[in-house]
């Protein structure tokens, strides 16, 4: 066993040992707990090295007959279809898709199919997805060579969302489908619901797949703060600086990490209601965050967009509603001033409550005087 299939196990371990002994045996005993096939970890893993081409991706796919018909399939779809020359081959499938749209494609074929594919099937989905764009579109601002192991672990960072479903779906039905819950609070609610929550669940999963540790580790602290060193995260295990990272630099890999810890924020914002009002706060958010390289969000949107609606035209699911990015960042930053503006009044109205309280208290006749009389006053009560 060579240093990193060692440094693997010893992850996939502490991962088990940090789980509650009753959902390691539920899992096991599951069904349809989601699985990795070898042709698609082996896919995932050419696509992380920037040296892999369509080629070397062609060729492992077409180990796979069934996969290779599907992604053929879906390129001469009457959505992707863009001339009158049809797709003939794999190579010819993954260059009209592009990678990302293929390996989403590859890991959806085993990973994101669900007996009752609901309205929170697809909106896990359609986060998954918008998050590894995003994910990728941020670290190519700051890490381009590991834009690839963005992709990937965000598109992986809620699958333990999905094993929890397929294990326990009627309390997950009853946790997920409720929208008005914030995604970072689900964490709280796991931990009450199942004592463990979705982003270590997932690192177990994707450690069991055999998939390198440092996606893992990336996918276990997918939702800890956006600047914070895997080391020093509490995750309620002080293994996690035995189990650190396989390959790069800690530098790269904590520029990825915190690639991958934003993205889930800004595809919230993306998918909200209110998605200005999301974008303000997170806009706050990143301003009193110190150590943040600078990335723009504005950009990584305008790239993210057109090729959402493609990866979702190829999976034949609904597309999240189109936006405008730098009107919604507009909207946010003017909703931002306007916040300030109302914040800087108010305080300007304490600032001067307290001081003609204070100026109050020091003036010889005001509220001095108001004490003496009301001293005064008792004492005359007490001695009748």
């Amino acid at each position: 066993m060579t240093k990193t299939s060692t440094k693997d196990e010893a992850l996939y371990v502490m991962l088990t040992e940090a789980l509650p002994g009753f959902l390691i045996s539920d899992f096991l005993r599951c069904q349809r707990l989601p699985s990795l096939p070898s042709i698609a970890l082996r896919i995932l893993r050419l696509t992380q090295s920037s040296k892999t081409t369509i080629n070397d991706v062609a060729e492992t796919i077409e180990h796979d007959p069934a996969l290779t018909a599907r992604l053929i399939s879906l390129a001469n779809s009457v959505h992707l279809t863009r001339s009158a020359n049809s797709t003939q081959t794999c190579l010819e499938a993954i260059q009209r898709l592009g990678l990302d749209a293929t390996l989403t494609v590859v890991l959806s074929f085993n990973l994101f199919q669900h007996p009752s594919k609901g309205p929170q099937h697809t909106y896990i989905w359609q986060r998954s997805i918008l998050s590894a764009l995003i994910a990728r579109q941020l670290a190519e601002q700051v890490c381009p060579k590991l834009a690839g192991n963005a992709f990937t672990a965000a598109l992986l960072q809620d699958i333990g969302i999905l094993a929890l479903s397929a294990t326990y779906p009627e309390q997950a039905d009853e946790l997920y489908n409720d929208r008005t819950i914030p995604h970072d609070h689900l964490i709280q609610e796991e931990q009450r619901y199942f004592g463990c929550d979705h982003p270590v669940i997932g690192a177990w999963l994707a450690a069991k797949w055999r998939i390198p540790s440092t996606l893992v580790n990336t996918i276990r602290f997918s939702h800890a703060p956006y600047k914070s060193d895997r080391a020093s995260d509490s995750t309620g295990d002080s293994a996690g600086n035995s189990t650190g990272d396989s390959t790069g630099d800690s530098t790269g890999n904590s520029l990825l990490d915190m690639c991958v810890r934003l993205s889930g924020p800004v595809a919230d914002a993306y998918l909200s209601p209110t998605p200005e009002e999301r974008l303000t706060t997170l806009i706050v958010d990143l301003s009193t965050t110190k150590g943040l390289p600078p990335v723009s969000i504005k950009n990584a949107l305008q790239e993210v967009q057109p090729k959402m609606e493609l990866i979702a035209q190829t999976l034949m699911m609904d597309a999240p509603a189109s936006i405008n990015p730098k009107e919604l960042l507009e909207d946010a930053q003017q909703l931002l001033l306007n916040h300030t503006l109302i914040l800087n009044s108010r305080r300007e109205a304490q600032s001067k409550a307290l001081t003609m309280l204070r100026k109050g208290y020091s003036a010889p006749d005001g509220l001095n005087k108001d004490i003496a009389f009301k001293k005064l006053n008792k004492q005359s009560r007490t001695k009748s």
